[in-house]
């Protein structure tokens, strides 16, 4: 059962939270030159990469599986989806089972950047929480989902 938080614990947090998003901001001088002047030219965002790492990982899907794992309403995968297609990122193909489904997938000339730059990221994280035991990587997953789905439904957070 859960308790009240602290005033501490809000104190030790709240820092924290700014610290990180300035850290990942500095890792994005480390996306690979063919991919950050892509980004840079057609003011793309990190919803955008979010798309590209998800479709790395766990390779073609159709938009509405798209959306599902990113956590968004089919509209929006499907406009991030062409945001990208127009820019060469990501290939849309015809599922060769049913016509009127398709695909999307990294664009072929892509696709290994973007495995390189998740691989990096990857490696990275993995040696944050190697210190962590497992309880514990699973309890901050459950804590940092618990803020973003909290920040995301208050309507007075934009």
């Amino acid at each position: 059962m859960s308790s009240p938080v602290t005033n501490a614990e809000l104190a030790e947090l709240l820092p924290l939270l700014p610290a990180l998003v300035r850290a990942m901001t500095r890792r994005m001088a480390e996306v690979p030159p063919g991919l950050k002047s892509v980004w840079e030219a057609h003011s793309l965002a990190p919803r955008h990469m979010n798309v590209l790492l998800t479709l790395s990982v766990a390779g073609p899907m159709s938009v509405t599986d798209l959306s599902a794992r990113l956590g968004v309403g089919l509209a929006t995968a499907s406009l991030l989806v062409g945001e990208l297609s127009r820019v060469g990122l990501v290939a849309r193909k015809e599922d060769d089972d049913d016509r009127r489904r398709t695909s999307v997938e990294l664009a072929p000339a892509r696709r290994e950047t973007v495995a390189g730059y998740l691989s990096q990221r990857s490696g990275l994280l993995a040696a944050a929480l190697e210190p962590l035991g497992p309880a514990e990587r699973a309890g901050l997953v459950r804590g940092l989902r618990a803020i973003v789905d909290a920040l995301e439904a208050d309507p007075a957070a934009g």
